[in-house]
């Protein structure tokens, strides 16, 4: 009698833990008025493009989740195959980086939703860079001498912010720098430089992209292969597309390229003086070796981590 009532205990006990996990995981997933609530995920020391591969990967598909209406758009305009998993992948994860990486406009501390880095003006006067002090020590870009590296500028704020040092800055420890009117920040950049961080960790996820550069403007463009489905859904096929992807106005267009396009798309990088330094900075070998061994701080991991976590649940 005593091993059966033990018996009954041990199974009333699972049930109870069980019915308590479901509860849990419901409180977890659904808010009070039904809407889904997308969890958070912990992180092992990662490198910056593997963490940010490993970001986009856990949370592609509740960005999908969450607003599926530009993918659906763009799909029913060229007629992609909205149900494969290549698609879908290679679609929210330009859309992701564009996400975390875009401001709203050409002006000082304008933002992005997520990881709010702050366009900033350069070689103006006045420098708003020339206000940023570092936030560790209180002192002045400008009263700083910048790394050997950049040892051919007057100062810390002088230097134009290549890929590895934008990218590397994000990825430390605490928010390194601060401005009166636009707080603490991990790190910043105008258009040029917000692009070449953009195709250096985009190269680095093997995407094939380049900076363009005309008009003293720069955007990123991409070039993607997708499965699209025929108007009669009779067989399938690949197309060639190119996404221009805008950092600094956060946009985000697509629009399919012929084959003999192709041939030439990797060489047109716009009329700007600058163009060919910002595309061999973007993909450097040097720039993208120092980047694709870059340990992520655990304290910047929890900080984007939470950053995304809150975008997709607001």
């Amino acid at each position: 009698m005593k091993i059966i009532s033990i018996s009954i205990l041990l199974i009333i006990l699972h049930l109870s833990c069980v019915n308590q996990l479901s509860s849990n995981i419901n409180s977890l997933t659904k808010t009070n008025d039904s809407q889904t609530v997308f969890p958070s995920f912990k992180y092992d020391s990662l490198t910056i493009p593997v963490f940010f591969n490993s970001l986009i990967i856990n949370h592609y598909k509740h960005l999908h989740q969450k607003d599926s209406s530009l993918f659906i758009e763009i799909s029913n305009q060229y007629g992609f195959d909205k149900n494969d998993t290549n698609n879908l992948k290679t679609f929210y994860t330009l859309r992701f980086l564009n996400l975390l990486f875009t401001s709203q406009t050409a002006s000082s501390c304008s933002k992005g939703d997520i990881l709010k880095i702050p366009y900033m003006w350069h070689w103006v006067s006045s420098n708003p860079r020339h206000e940023i002090k570092f936030t560790e020590n209180g002192q002045d870009l400008v009263k700083t001498k910048p790394p050997k590296e950049f040892s051919k500028y007057n100062s810390y704020a002088d230097i134009d912010r290549t890929p590895f040092l934008y990218l590397s800055d994000l990825c430390l420890e605490k928010e390194k720098y601060y401005l009166s009117y636009c707080d603490t920040f991990s790190t910043f950049g105008w258009c040029s430089e917000r692009e070449m961080a953009f195709i250096a960790l985009s190269t680095l996820l093997d995407f094939n992209g380049k900076v363009v550069a005309e008009d003293n403007h720069s955007w990123s463009e991409v070039m993607v292969q997708m499965k699209t489905i025929s108007k009669n859904k009779i067989g399938t096929g690949l197309k060639n597309f190119v996404v221009k992807i805008d950092n600094t106005f956060f946009s985000f267009d697509w629009a399919e390229i012929s084959e003999q396009e192709q041939l030439n798309w990797k060489n047109k990088i716009g009329n700007s003086s600058l163009s060919k330094w910002y595309n061999q900075k973007a993909i450097s070998s040097t720039e993208l070796s120092k980047i694709k061994t870059f340990k992520v701080h655990p304290m910047a991991i929890k900080r984007i981590e939470n950053s995304v976590v809150r975008y997709l649940n607001r």
